[in-house]
């Protein structure tokens, strides 16, 4: 499969869970991705935003570099630096409306590990994971 980013091996990552099959297929592809991944579960229920912000106030707090959700839906770096949302590979599954608005300064730091996935590869891959 395609969609594997590479990043230093010592770069953390804070991942949003939720209780969805989707946070752990995400982990997965970060721990194949190099990064050293910690975990925060929202004490109580939050918009994608709002879960957002909190990762990043977090991720500060843990010195993360990174912070990562489930979400399906993509972030590109353009020539300046500046980072933008864009739709999921897998238009069925595409979440970056839910993710629309979000400041400069965490999207800069969010990874998207499921957006150049499709639905049916996370379920494979998940799969293959519980044999």
């Amino acid at each position: 499969m395609d969609g594997f980013n590479t990043f230093e091996k010592q770069d953390k990552v804070l991942l949003g869970l939720n209780s969805g099959s989707d946070a752990a297929a995400a982990m997965r592809i970060l721990q194949q991705q190099g990064f050293a991944v910690q975990t925060f579960t929202a004490e109580h229920e939050v918009t994608p935003a709002g879960l957002l912000q909190l990762l990043a106030d977090k991720a500060a707090e843990l010195d993360c570099a990174f912070i990562a959700t489930g979400h399906y839906a993509r972030i590109e770096v353009d020539g300046e630096g500046l980072s933008h949302l864009l739709p999921a590979a897998d238009t069925e599954a595409d979440q970056s409306a839910a993710l629309a608005g979000l400041p400069q300064e965490v999207l800069a730091k969010l990874v998207l590990p499921l957006g150049e996935f499709t639905k049916a590869e996370v379920a494979e891959m998940l799969a293959d994971t519980a044999e």
